[in-house]
């Protein structure tokens, strides 16, 4: 046990694979005093591995030791023959026994959902150890859920996504302008957001340079997520009716479906489509975004909008065979918003559609349009504004804003905010 475990330790001396900092590393030091579990959540491959070992580098820079940190990798080899409960006590005990007998210790778990009843154990250890436990998963329903039944009030959900924007400029050693709404159009961040669009924001996928690598990546991600989040945890057999209805959700980003209609389609039954879009939703492939109404009976009734959770991965996988930068740009925009932690997104239709409507507390707080190109067309104008009008009239309290590619200079929208998106992502 104790060889294995020195694979994922430092105890013997030597670095940790440290990477580039991340925000999120910086906001979960602010709570490593506190007496709750972290619970890191997000997709495989965005960087939570690198974030624990963040965490750790951080705990010895400030006089702790390498001893006192315990790593265990959940999805080692060696590990999944004995995996179970008993793993994690001997993993612990024989820690505590030839590494680190006293003192605090910094409990780093990763893709703990592995483990059969680990939160049981997690929450036992937390209150009768003197240790810090940190977890992470890439099930966001595993670990709301049974964080939610088993240890109500001991630990904080952490999200950790994919790079936003201005966290790729950072790993790409681009300067970020620090006025963006007094600075000119930088031709170098248009040109990376133009591949932030393209590429997404996956760690590995935003540093490789060689554009097959990264399709390469992409396309190994979602299979990864498809196979090892979905297929497996769930045990389903019919994998070609999965990935067809992945493929087909992730290439109708920013569009509008409905469960019956992909029941058809594809020839299955409306359960099995209500269950396979929850366990998309549950591995960060897509989310469904709800239409806006206080009445839970209209918004069943109408459909709802799909977005995938990360554009590198819906251009990857695609069917259709053209760019559709409106339909990506407007995911990038709900996808930013995710990561600054705004869940709470709808969309809403009148006679004409508002992409994003966001909503904080109990007020609808921003109704969002996203038209890349067109607007210095009268016809494209009155279509996007429609919507936003119409919007307004009913969400009067609601700031609107106007998303695009390039203002046309000297254009002036009344009622409404135009902004190009490169300072959106950047504000």
């Amino acid at each position: 046990m104790l060889e294995v475990l020195a694979r994922w330790n430092r105890w013997d001396g030597g670095d940790w694979k440290t990477g580039f900092p991340r925000r999120a590393a910086e906001n979960i030091l602010n709570l490593m005093d506190a007496p709750e579990i972290l619970c890191l959540v997000g997709p495989r491959r965005a960087g939570k591995t690198t974030v624990l070992h963040q965490l750790a580098a951080a705990r010895q820079a400030g006089g702790r030791s390498a001893t006192s940190i315990l790593h265990v990798d959940f999805e080692e080899p060696l590990l999944a023959v004995d995996m179970g409960v008993k793993l994690l006590e001997d993993a612990y005990v024989s820690f505590r026994e030839k590494v680190f007998p006293k003192g605090r210790a910094l409990l780093l778990l990763d893709e703990i959902q592995h483990v059969p009843g680990w939160e049981r154990w997690v929450r036992a250890r937390n209150e009768s150890e003197d240790v810090k436990i940190v977890v992470t998963g890439s099930s966001s329903a595993l670990l709301g859920r049974e964080f939610g039944t088993r240890l109500t009030g001991r630990h904080l959900s952490l999200p950790i996504w994919p790079l936003d924007f201005a966290e790729a400029l950072r790993f790409r050693g681009l300067a970020i302008p620090a006025h963006p709404a007094r600075t000119a159009r930088p031709a170098a961040v248009v040109q990376a957001l133009a591949d932030h669009l393209r590429w997404g924001g996956f760690p590995e996928v935003v540093l490789a340079e060689d554009e097959q690598r990264k399709s390469a990546l992409l396309k190994q991600y979602f299979d990864d997520l498809l196979f090892k989040d979905v297929a497996l945890r769930h045990r389903i057999r019919d994998l070609v009716s999965l990935r067809a209805l992945a493929v087909h959700l992730m290439s109708q980003s920013a569009r509008l479906v409905s469960f019956q209609r992909l029941s058809r389609v594809f020839g299955v039954s409306l359960d099995m489509v209500r269950h396979y879009c929850q366990y998309l939703d549950e591995a960060f492939l897509i989310r469904l975004l709800p239409y806006y109404s206080l009445k839970a009976g209209e918004r069943q009734r109408r459909p709802q909008k799909v977005h995938a959770l990360d554009t590198g991965l819906r251009n990857a996988v695609a069917l259709s065979g053209s760019p559709d930068l409106g339909h990506v740009a407007e995911t990038a925009v709900f996808s930013e918003l995710l990561k600054r932690g705004d869940a709470d997104l709808h969309y809403w239709k009148g006679r004409g559609e508002v992409d994003l409507l966001l909503r904080r507390g109990t007020r609808v707080h921003q109704l969002i349009q996203v038209a890349v190109e067109g607007l210095e067309r009268e016809e494209v104008r009155r279509r996007e504004l429609m919507a936003l009008e119409e919007a307004r009239k009913r969400f009067r309290k609601a700031e609107s804003l106007l998303l695009c590619d390039r203002a046309p200079e000297g254009l002036e929208i009344e009622g409404a905010r135009l902004e190009e998106l490169w300072r959106f992502f950047l504000d």
